[in-house]
């Protein structure tokens, strides 16, 4: 079987992409690839498609348009801002993985997301009747456009030099090789399934795609068609160029144009460009700046708060070297443990910055609490009512500091030689 990226960029050769995230203000669209089942709003973040939405006045008619796979939507705008003056139909035009500024791999599965979401975006968020969409595929794009076209029932469809399948293509050129091939977009077991009215659009000299597989498909279809097939029309051929290859039948055949009595209604954020893949790339590089920035003054304002507070001047009746001004709880200052968190706390105090919300700190570890109050948890001796001594932890106070505020959690290790600050 060929390897699937190969067969991707074989398939797929996307140009270099001819806009941006400010081109065509108001007509490039961010359609979300997931929805709200309520209408609301998505969040800036869920995976967005590029799509240009070009409108017009009071038309019943939305064309959604998949383009060849030698274009991204910067260079097929003119073709669909052409399909929308002289058929006066809206145009919605789906970009696809890793063509223009949609990132991604191309493959059928990813396209056809791309597609569904274009879909959603149609009948859900603009309210669009799905009995007034058309779908229009152009080479490539007539995989996608028959997918859509036998799973729902769509006011019409449009071909322009299909093919049967991926495989079959590969056979024109490698015969029996092109088993090894994947099966993309198997256009000819589909076509059976389409139900609503389809024109096909297939030049005789075609030499990319043979007209056999315009042909074919023809022949395959059970609904309503109308196949065009002129002589001298090629691939790439300008359908513009002739009145006959592309203008007269389509507008014959769908009964073009037609009108509405409301206009299309499109909510302003699907023109946020923040939902752009790449600004969202962009917002989440300077978030992990603006994080890396935090986490070195944390720990610049950790380490001079440790240094205060560990290395500060002590009491002189006290081995546990609280800081001067520290409120006794009635604590001994004579036992080992005692000794012992003296003798640690005199070692070099190293920071680094952790990401555990709620840490657990050990006998002898320093934390921030959320009111700005340093606490240490110490052992306490006591006496019980047989005269022994037991050990209990209690916390004891030792100092406010300006920074706590600053500072979601810090603490040392048992051995004392560390302090963490928690972001």
């Amino acid at each position: 079987m060929l390897e699937r990226g190969l067969l991707s960029r074989i398939i797929y050769p996307a140009p270099n992409p001819t806009y941006t995230s400010e081109s065509f203000p108001d007509e490039l669209v961010w359609v979300p690839k997931r929805s709200s089942l309520d209408g609301d709003p998505p969040e800036v973040g869920v995976d967005s498609v590029p799509c240009l939405l070009l409108r017009f006045p009071f038309s019943r008619f939305l064309v959604l348009y998949f383009h060849s796979n030698a274009e991204d939507l910067g260079k097929c705008r003119t073709f669909c801002d052409t399909l929308r003056q002289k058929f006066q139909v809206h145009v919605l035009a789906v970009e696809y993985p890793g063509y223009g500024i949609c990132p991604g791999t191309p493959c059928e599965r990813s396209v056809m997301e791309n597609a569904m979401a274009a879909v959603h975006f149609a009948t859900q968020t603009l309210e669009w009747p799905i009995d007034s969409i058309i779908i229009f595929g152009r080479s490539i794009g007539t995989g996608p456009a028959m997918k859509l076209a036998s799973q729902f029932r769509f006011s019409g469809l449009i071909l322009i030099t299909p093919f049967l399948s991926i495989r079959e293509l590969f056979r024109d050129r490698i015969g029996p090789l092109a088993d090894l091939v994947e099966d993309w977009f198997p256009n000819q077991h589909r076509a059976a399934s389409v139900r609503c009215p389809t024109i096909i659009i297939h030049g005789q000299r075609d030499e990319m795609i043979n007209h056999r597989h315009g042909a074919q498909l023809y022949e395959i279809l059970r609904s309503r068609k109308r196949l065009v097939s002129p002589e001298v029309m090629e691939h790439n051929t300008n359908l513009m160029n002739d009145a006959a290859y592309l203008l007269i039948p389509v507008t014959q055949f769908f009964a073009l144009p037609d009108f509405v009595f409301s206009e299309m209604a499109i909510p302003a954020w699907a023109f946020d460009s923040r939902r752009c893949p790449k600004s969202l790339r962009r917002l989440g590089l300077d978030r992990k700046q603006s994080a890396s920035a935090k986490s070195s003054e944390l720990t610049k304002l950790a380490m001079d708060w440790a240094r205060q507070t560990l290395e500060g001047s002590a009491l002189e009746s006290c081995g546990l070297r609280l800081t001067q001004g520290t409120t006794r709880m009635g604590m001994s200052c004579c036992g080992r443990a005692c000794i012992d968190a003296n003798e640690t706390l005199d070692a070099t105090v190293r920071v680094e910055v952790c990401h555990d919300p709620q840490p657990e700190v050990p006998m002898g570890a320093l934390s921030v609490s959320s009111d700005s109050v340093v606490q240490r948890k110490l052992p306490r001796h006591s006496s019980g009512h047989d005269g022994s001594h037991k050990n209990s932890l209690e916390e004891e106070l030792v100092s406010r500091i300006p920074i706590a505020a600053a500072v979601p959690g810090l603490k040392a290790d048992q051995q004392g030689k560390t302090v963490s600050v928690f972001v």
